[in-house]
């Protein structure tokens, strides 16, 4: 089973922030409190409690320690069977885990940008510029970029325009349309497919006693989205 967990961090009152802040390592307590920005550190905080709460739910022993890879992934030290990764856009903030290597990426609408679209966009993926046009929106093409290049762990080190999404087997696109933004998911050695069966994803909101946690049935559906539709 792969869980995902998603999360909104601006409803969070600041008695439940603090509590979640309280909670992630000092390390990463100094880090967010250098971002000026409360959304900003908001998401950043959220994101790390979603790791925890995932965490949790597997296992009771305490947390590993969360370091960084030769390119920024993060990954727990002396833990090589479990993996995760996570992701922000604004306010929207997701955690995947796994037994397989993982990426996820999640982002709000991008308006299409010829530019843009040339920069990123690899030479077999030209095929869906009229359709990524039409839409006006380059967010499916850029998770799905995302995703693959952190599931590696290789990060933005990967040009762009060498990943083509197109003649990748292991990504998922979902799409949120209430909420209007996309999330991508790449585990390796598992197809389109066999993600979809294996993928549990939950709307989640911390509460604000110690560790509480509550599912959100009803915050917002996501559906597969077809990435050559």
């Amino acid at each position: 089973m792969i869980d995902v967990a998603i999360a909104r961090s601006d409803p969070l009152d600041e008695a439940t922030f603090q509590r979640l802040r309280a909670e992630v390592p000092a390390e990463r307590r100094r880090k967010t409190d250098r971002y000026h920005r409360r959304q900003d550190r908001y998401a950043r905080v959220v994101s790390f409690a979603l790791l925890q709460y995932l965490w949790r739910e597997r296992s009771a022993d305490p947390m590993p320690e969360v370091v960084s890879g030769e390119f920024g992934k993060p990954r727990f030290r002396g833990l090589p069977e479990a993996h995760f990764n996570w992701s922000h856009d604004a306010s929207v903030c997701v955690c995947a885990f796994a037994s397989v290597p993982i990426g996820i990426d999640l982002q709000s609408r991008v308006p299409f940008d010829g530019g843009l679209f040339e920069c990123i966009a690899a030479p077999g993926e030209e095929r869906v510029r009229d359709r990524l046009l039409r839409a006006d929106d380059l967010s499916s093409l850029w998770t799905r970029k995302e995703a693959l290049v952190k599931r590696t762990g290789r990060g933005l080190s990967t040009p762009l325009q060498a990943v083509d999404t197109l003649a990748a087997p292991d990504l998922l696109t979902l799409s949120c349309d209430e909420m209007d933004f996309r999330i991508s998911v790449s585990a390796e050695g598992l197809s389109e497919r066999e993600l979809r069966s294996r993928l549990r994803t939950r709307w989640v909101r911390p509460n604000p006693a110690p560790g509480g946690w509550s599912e959100e049935p009803h915050r917002g559906s996501l559906r597969r989205l077809p990435f050559l539709a």
